[in-house]
């Protein structure tokens, strides 16, 4: 992996579509990086091909995923067939999964009809404590519990100069979320939803409006929509446009430098938020 030690906290979009498979765009999976540390935030469909355009995958610290809904995890299993096959791995990647996690894995290796034990083989699977700081390599994880239809947790990324990356993951409408995400450098909110009468009644998903609104009541520095359907976005970003916020829509590829709230110069990058 490139050593990026003089680099502030950055971070790579390699999915933010939702679970219907696009010809251009993978499903959830964020890189974020600070010098040799690098996480995966999710790993939904088609993201390890995207990650394989970046950097290599083995070189990853640890992969956070927030809930285990397909588009959010189901490329944990392309990424194990980069591992060797019969023997375990001389280093294992770990992963982190919401609670209960380790079971879905277990049962996932069933259902694709592979031996017990296939993802232990190359990773060191644990399920986090939402209450507790998880610290990966330089950044600091703090769990944020999202509204959705199954257990879902969103994460705030804190470096070692203070920026601050959070990720809503999938929710509904959330007071708390805003809450926890206050005051974000960058925000990452999920906005899946054309109408909220569309929802189940016990609310999971996003519209555009919401998650401006949501973005808008966190005070957030800067915010990209994510988890959202590439035949909307022109219509997102027009409600970007309208917003009065520092706000749009994310696209796969995109690579963005993260600055803490106190530092106001340019930083490298192809973009640069919260300057």
């Amino acid at each position: 992996m490139t050593d990026r030690r003089d680099d502030r906290l950055r971070l790579t979009v390699l999915g933010c579509t939702t679970a219907a498979p696009h010809p251009a765009a993978a499903a959830a999976g964020f890189l974020v990086e600070w010098g040799r540390t690098a996480l995966l935030l999710d790993v939904g469909q088609g993201v390890v091909r995207q990650l394989q355009q970046v950097m290599d995958p083995h070189d990853l610290t640890a992969i956070v995923v927030g809930h285990l809904h397909a588009d959010h995890y189901l490329d944990l299993v392309g990424l194990r067939y980069l591992y060797p096959w019969g023997v375990a791995a001389e280093s294992a990647l770990p992963v982190y999964l919401p609670p209960g996690g380790r079971a879905k894995l277990d049962a996932l290796a069933t259902a694709i009809s592979e031996r017990s034990g296939f993802f232990d083989a190359s990773f060191d699977s644990v399920e986090f404590e939402p209450d507790a700081v998880l610290r990966l390599g330089e950044l600091s994880l703090r769990f944020v519990r999202g509204r959705h239809y199954v257990p879902a947790w969103g994460v705030v990324v804190e470096a070692p100069d203070g920026a601050r990356l959070a990720y809503t993951g999938d929710t509904g409408p959330s007071e708390v979320v805003a809450a926890a995400v206050h005051g974000a450098d960058l925000l990452l909110v999920a906005a899946a939803l054309v109408d909220a009468s569309l929802d189940d009644e016990e609310r999971g998903h996003l519209t555009g409006e919401e998650a401006i609104e949501l973005a808008r009541v966190a005070e957030a520095r800067s915010t990209l929509i994510v988890h959202y359907d590439p035949a909307r976005r022109a219509e997102l970003d027009a409600l970007c446009s309208d917003a009065g916020l520092a706000i749009e829509t994310a696209v796969s590829g995109l690579a963005v430098t993260i600055n803490p709230s106190d530092i106001r110069e340019p930083a490298r990058g192809q973009g640069t938020f919260g300057s």
